[in-house]
């Protein structure tokens, strides 16, 4: 039997068989598709892909996948295979643009394939290059959609809206706790140069890969379980690549970050690039050591202005007793004369009391000429009550007499 393939186009074709009732074998039947494979596809292609899978063994095997607009659906779904030594140069180039991570699962690829079918193992593409350009791209535009849909939703800016407690000590650390950057901050906040003691409590999460958004999410609830114990928390990981950003670049962890009741200082550790949740933090910061020089430099400066007022507050009170000290000295001179004058005032009114009470002494009143008579120890008023036999005592201004009445 002889098959012939006839080229359609540049992504179909036709085989013809003379003998329609002659049986192939599969390796037959994989030859004929090897066949039509590399007629209809003999050149390499760009391609748009999500990295579903990687394994690197010499050569670097991947699983390529397409979703749909929901991101959720795979809608086609491939094998790839880059040769060892194309793989050395990918990879080199990759690293030299995007940091020293590689690809990982769910990133947006371009790459160039070239089609391969092989009568042992099937269809597979094979890499030839990947444009990591067109991943940073991709990573910027999800970063801007992401945000686009924060700003709908009302909730970019109210992490900012929120103050750092100008007292921030209590901290909750978001962070992976064998990360040289939570080593270098807790390191910078307990060496801190003026002996504040801060209480600072590790959340662990995985800060690199493709857990990062569930487990930075799992940390917050932890810490959202028992808010009244912080001040502020802290999100931190040492430097990385480009790629190892985009585990922060996630809508749910955006939203999570943008709605935390306590304010979030972010300090990812990557000078070129911005993530998602460092456009929305309350405090966005390059580096671990740069959060923990923000939180001494709060504190400090919380510090001196206690200081400075402490400062104002005593020379006040100096100058108010210096006031009070002045007036009462000149109450004390307007009170001496006062008193002075009171006395004076007084003195006279007990001397005219002392006139009018000499004057009605009765024995001033003896003295001139006049007498009292006493019966039963009361002074007699009415003499036409005293009868024949009562005894009086009649007192003068010169001694006094018994008499005893005659008539």
């Amino acid at each position: 039997m002889r098959v012939k393939a006839r080229k359609m186009s540049t992504f179909a074709a036709v085989l013809i068989f003379e003998d329609d009732n002659k049986q192939l074998s599969l390796s037959e039947a994989n030859s004929m598709v090897r066949t039509a494979v590399e007629s209809v596809l003999p050149d390499a292609m760009w391609v748009q892909a999500e990295l579903m899978d990687i394994r690197e063994k010499g050569h670097c095997y991947m699983e390529l996948v397409e979703k749909d607009d929901s991101g959720n659906t795979p809608i086609a779904q491939a094998r790839a295979c880059c040769w060892s030594n194309t793989w050395h140069e990918v990879k080199e180039k990759w690293e030299h643009v995007m940091g020293e991570n590689l690809m990982e699962r769910g990133m947006k690829m371009l790459f160039l394939l070239k089609a391969n079918f092989h009568e042992a193992f099937g269809f597979s593409w094979i890499v030839l290059d990947i444009d990591p350009t067109y991943t940073i791209g991709e990573m910027a535009r999800n970063r801007k959609e992401i945000i686009k849909k924060l700003k709908e939703a009302g909730i970019y800016d109210m992490q900012r809206e929120l103050p750092v407690s100008p007292f921030a000590k209590r901290i909750a650390i978001v962070s992976s706790p064998s990360a040289a950057g939570y080593e270098d901050f807790c390191r910078q906040l307990e060496g801190n140069d003026y002996g504040f003691a801060f209480e600072a409590t590790l959340f662990p999460a995985t800060m690199q890969g493709e857990n990062i958004e569930g487990s930075i999410i799992a940390a917050l609830n932890a810490i959202n379980e028992e808010l009244e114990k912080y001040d502020v928390v802290v999100i931190i990981r040492g430097g990385g690549s480009g790629a190892d950003l985009s585990g922060f670049d996630t809508l749910a962890l955006a939203e999570n970050v943008a709605n935390f009741p306590l304010p979030i200082i972010t300090g990812i550790g990557h000078d070129r690039d911005e993530t998602v949740i460092d456009a929305i933090a309350c405090v966005s910061l390059k580096t671990p050591t740069a959060v923990a020089a923000f939180l001494i430099d709060n504190l400090a400066a919380t510090l001196e202005k206690l200081a400075n007022s402490a400062v104002r507050i005593t020379r006040a009170v100096e100058r108010r007793l210096e006031t009070e000290k002045i007036k009462i000295e000149g109450l004390g001179k307007q009170l001496t004369s006062s008193v002075a004058m009171y006395f004076l005032k007084q003195k006279h009114t007990l001397q005219m009391i002392e006139q009018r009470v000499g004057a009605a002494d009765p024995i001033n009143i003896l003295r001139r000429g006049y007498s009292m008579a006493i019966h039963n120890g009361k002074t007699v008023k009415d003499a036409t009550l005293l009868k024949k036999g009562d005894r009086l005592t009649l007192i003068a201004a010169k001694g006094d007499r018994e008499v005893v009445v005659d008539s």
